[in-house]
């Protein structure tokens, strides 16, 4: 089976970023793999009626715990602009959607098993394969020595992620618009009805560090106060969380 025969491959990607499109071009090449380079929205240039078409600020107020930065608000666009260009362009089944600062661990073709076995299903259905975390959960099946994990708290992070076409298509009917970040937002799995499953091990591996780090953010100085009152949000932020993600995990 061809890495091409099943799954569409996006890459979401800076205009300014060019060198970091070619490498993981290359890298993705090197692997017998075709991707389609997306578009990716910086959101410190985006202009305000457009900010305001996404993200809503007073469900932010209800449902988050800090308001979004530019950079949230451009990942989350970019990650629902790649996921249009599979359901709008292409007649694949599975779309695997990648940051541009990851590599794959070894040959795809050993993953592959597991991928179909996690997404080839009718209902919505979406697979992390990269968690910085271990991944506590249930585990739904084991094929070739990798293991597919149905986790109580949903790791964040939008590395690398797998999408049937149900699960593309219901995210963005979902998420037309926003409160929260996008990995926040899929740790909601009883609001968006997408089955958010996640790769025992690692399929690939992160290596923004050696690339120089994040490229959207718009780092600046904040007050210590301000820092103290942020993480004790994120904290309380957390916790609740948990909780409702184990009510529902226990009560699907």
């Amino acid at each position: 089976m061809s890495t091409g025969d099943e799954f569409a491959y996006y890459v979401i990607n800076l205009d300014r970023s060019k060198n970091r499109w070619q490498r993981i071009n290359g890298h993705l090449q090197n692997l017998g793999i075709e991707a389609q380079r997306v578009s990716a929205v910086y959101g410190a240039d985006l202009p305000e009626e457009e900010i305001a078409r996404y993200y809503i600020p007073y469900l932010n107020q209800k449902q988050f715990f800090m308001p979004l930065k530019p950079a949230e608000i451009g990942c989350f666009i970019s990650h629902l602009k790649a996921l249009k260009t599979f359901v709008d362009q292409n007649n694949k089944a599975y779309a695997v959607i990648l940051e541009d600062d990851i590599e794959f661990i070894g040959d795809v073709q050993d993953y592959q098993h597991q991928w179909l076995d996690a997404v080839q299903q009718p209902e919505p259905v979406m697979l992390k394969i990269y968690s910085r975390r271990k991944v506590n959960g249930e585990r739904v099946n084991s094929q070739h020595y990798f293991n597919t994990i149905r986790p109580r708290l949903i790791p964040l992070g939008t590395q690398a992620v797998l999408y049937n076409r149900a699960a593309a298509i219901k995210l963005l009917d979902t998420y037309g618009q926003f409160s929260m970040p996008v990995d926040v937002a899929y740790q909601h799995f009883w609001q968006h009805g997408v089955r958010v499953l996640v790769s025992e091990s690692n399929h690939v591996k992160e290596i923004s560090a050696q690339l120089g780090g994040s490229n959207i953010s718009n780092k600046r100085d904040l007050a210590l106060t301000y820092k103290i009152k942020r993480e004790l949000k994120r904290s309380w932020y957390r916790f609740k969380l948990w909780l409702l993600s184990l009510y529902y995990f226990s009560n699907p």
